[in-house]
């Protein structure tokens, strides 16, 4: 099989095309009507900390960016599993509109080379009203490539536990003084599951999340113990992937906004391991 074929396929024929599996793969009813196409039901498992959204943002990117490689997965021409790596994205936030809901996701994508892919994602509450987007840059690799890129795994898979994005990130040696701040993330098997079987790597999700982590403690620090913070604009940036056994130095601090209309402040968040720049992000914010 190249490309799926032009008919409505779900989840049963995309998986032995792609990179992620349960617990980090966690959309429900994925199917996808033509090629290119796909949608599914988004679930809010991870606490969303200081942020006033129904769903935080990495998480929202968690799923988005998962929906998308798996239109991405219906178009490559090349048969069996691939891994597609989040490389570029920029995403939106919105105001939720209601209560919580049932969210479903939307993402259209396309091969634009043999080894990148890209896609364009959309969330929307029950009523149809827009949570976030996301349009994500991929690099696309086989099993071999992958493989080779990796080297040996670092560590063995972890069978607990049953589903570690449910919880914050733990971060350890944490400091600020309330404009920024740094932290140490140890990166274990525990907190990669289902991403990668075999090869477990740090998420770009759960990196994002880390340095929101971090951020809500210089938000505490800066604006009292109860403040919060409306996420807007972003930019992410995934150049390496954090290997279990490693470790990883989180930084955050203050940013111009993209947007400083509608949102008068921003801040970067960057993980690094050892020389390597593992993520970064620049997102513009407003304090509730």
């Amino acid at each position: 099989m190249t490309s799926v074929d032009s008919i409505s396929v779900g989840y049963e024929e995309i998986a032995p095309r792609i990179c992620v599996t349960a617990p980090y793969y966690a959309l429900s009813n994925l199917t996808s009507p033509m090629p290119g196409l796909a949608h599914a039901g988004v679930p809010v498992q991870s606490p969303v900390g200081r942020q006033t959204t129904l769903i935080s943002v990495a998480e929202a990117g968690r799923h988005l960016a998962i929906l998308g490689l798996c239109a991405a997965a219906t178009t490559n021409p090349k048969p069996g599993r691939h891994y597609y790596l989040a490389h570029r994205g920029v995403g939106r936030m919105y105001p939720p509109a209601g209560a919580p809901t049932t969210l479903r996701g939307t993402a259209s994508a396309r091969m634009t080379s043999r080894n990148r892919a890209a896609a364009e994602t959309e969330l929307h509450d029950a009523d149809g009203n827009l949570v976030a987007r996301l349009d994500i840059e991929y690099l696309v690799m086989s099993v071999p490539v992958f493989r080779r890129l990796m080297g040996p795994a670092g560590a063995p898979d972890a069978n607990e536990p049953a589903n570690p994005y449910e919880s914050a990130v733990a971060l350890t040696d944490v400091s600020t003084d309330g404009r920024s701040a740094t932290a140490k993330l140890p990166v274990d098997a525990t907190m990669c599951r289902g991403h990668f079987d075999g090869y477990p790597a740090l998420p770009v999700s759960v990196a994002g999340f880390a340095a929101f982590v971090l951020f809500d403690h210089v938000l505490a620090a800066a604006a009292g113990p109860d403040a919060q913070w409306q996420p807007g604009v972003y930019r992410l940036r995934a150049d390496h992937l954090a290997a279990a056994g490693r470790s990883c130095s989180v930084d955050v601090g203050p940013s111009a906004p993209a947007e400083p209309d509608a949102h008068a402040q921003g801040f970067t968040g960057t993980l690094r391991s050892g020389d390597q720049q593992v993520f970064s992000i620049r997102l513009d914010y407003t304090t509730v």
